[in-house]
C-alpha cells in the first residue's frame, strides 16, 4: 500500500511539473507575441510608408550626385528627400508641420499623398480617394469643424470628370461649398490650389482631365472674385517631370516639398 501511495504522490508530482511548464510555456508565447507587436508598431510609427527597391535605388543616384554637387544644389537634394537642412537641426518633414501648424490641407487622392508620405500629420489632411466638390459633404463639414487658421483646399482633378468638362458648374458647387466652409469658420484665411498638370498620355487616355487649363482659369477667377488666395501648382509637374507617379496625374514623394513651399509662399506662412 506504501508503494502505491508513494507512485500516486509521484504521479501527481509529475503532473503539476507538467502543468507549470505548460503555464511557463504559455506564458512565454504570450510575452513573445507582445514583443513581436511592440516591435512591428514601432517599425510602423518611424516609417509610414514602405519603401521599395526602386526609392532605394533613386535615393541611392541621389545621394551619390552630392559628391559632385554644390552648396545649393545639396541642399535641395537633401531637402527632396525630407533630410535636415535647417539651421536649428529640424528635419525638412518637420518644418512643414511646423509652418503649417494651424493650417489644413483638403483634397483628394493627390492631396492625401502629403500625411501618407510623412509630409504633415494626419491632423492636419483632410483627403479621400477620388472626392470632389460633387460628394465631398463630410469631407468639408469635419474640416471646418477644426477651425483652422488658414485653410487649403486642392479639387478639380476628379471634378473634371464628374462634371463632363463643365468649368461653370464645377465652379458654383465649389463655390458654394466654400462660403458654407467660411461661414462655419469665419475666421479662416482661404487659400485654393490649381490642378496639378496631367502628362500628354495620361490626357490622351482620359479625354476629361485635358480640361485642366480652363478649369485652373475659372479657380483664379473664383478667388479673384471671393478674396481667397489662388495657388498656382500646373506648372510644378511640367517643370519637375521626373517627379510624375507612372499614372501621369499623381506625383512622387518629393514632389511634395514643392507644392507645400508654394503654398507657404502664395500663403505667406
Amino acid at each position: 500500500m506504501a508503494r502505491v501511495k508513494n507512485n500516486k504522490q509521484a504521479t501527481n508530482v509529475a503532473r503539476e511539473y507538467i502543468k507549470d511548464m505548460n503555464k511557463n510555456k504559455v506564458a512565454s508565447i504570450i510575452l513573445l507575441l507582445f514583443l513581436v507587436v511592440f516591435l512591428f508598431n514601432l517599425l510602423k510609427f518611424n516609417r509610414k510608408v514602405p519603401v521599395g527597391n526602386d526609392e532605394i535605388e533613386k535615393n541611392k543616384k541621389s545621394v551619390e550626385a552630392l559628391q559632385k554637387s554644390s552648396v545649393t544644389s545639396v541642399e535641395e537634394a537633401v531637402s527632396a528627400l525630407g533630410g535636415e537642412v535647417s539651421a536649428n537641426g529640424k528635419s525638412n518633414k518637420a518644418r512643414y508641420m511646423s509652418k503649417f501648424k494651424g493650417s489644413i490641407v483638403v483634397g483628394d487622392s493627390v492631396t492625401e499623398g502629403l500625411s501618407v508620405y510623412g509630409w504633415l500629420s494626419d491632423d492636419q489632411v483632410f483627403s479621400k480617394i477620388g472626392s470632389s466638390v460633387m460628394t465631398g459633404d463630410d469631407l468639408f463639414s469635419s474640416a471646418a469643424g477644426t477651425y483652422p487658421s488658414t485653410a487649403f483646399f486642392a479639387f478639380g482633378m476628379n471634378d473634371m470628370g464628374n462634371y463632363r468638362g463643365d468649368e461653370k458648374a464645377f465652379i458654383k458647387k465649389y463655390e458654394a461649398r466654400l462660403k458654407a466652409f467660411h461661414k462655419a469658420s469665419p475666421k479662416t484665411k482661404i487659400c485654393v490650389c490649381g490642378i496639378s498638370a496631367p502628362t500628354d498620355a495620361a490626357m490622351a487616355k482620359n479625354k476629361s482631365i485635358s480640361n485642366y487649363k480652363k478649369f485652373n482659369s475659372a479657380i483664379k477667377k473664383m478667388c479673384a472674385k471671393n478674396k481667397y488666395v489662388y495657388i498656382p501648382t500646373a506648372d510644378i509637374l511640367q517643370k519637375h517631370p521626373e517627379l510624375y507617379a507612372g499614372d501621369g496625374i499623381h506625383a512622387q514623394a518629393t514632389y511634395y516639398p514643392y507644392w507645400l513651399d508654394r503654398m507657404i509662399e502664395e500663403a505667406e506662412l
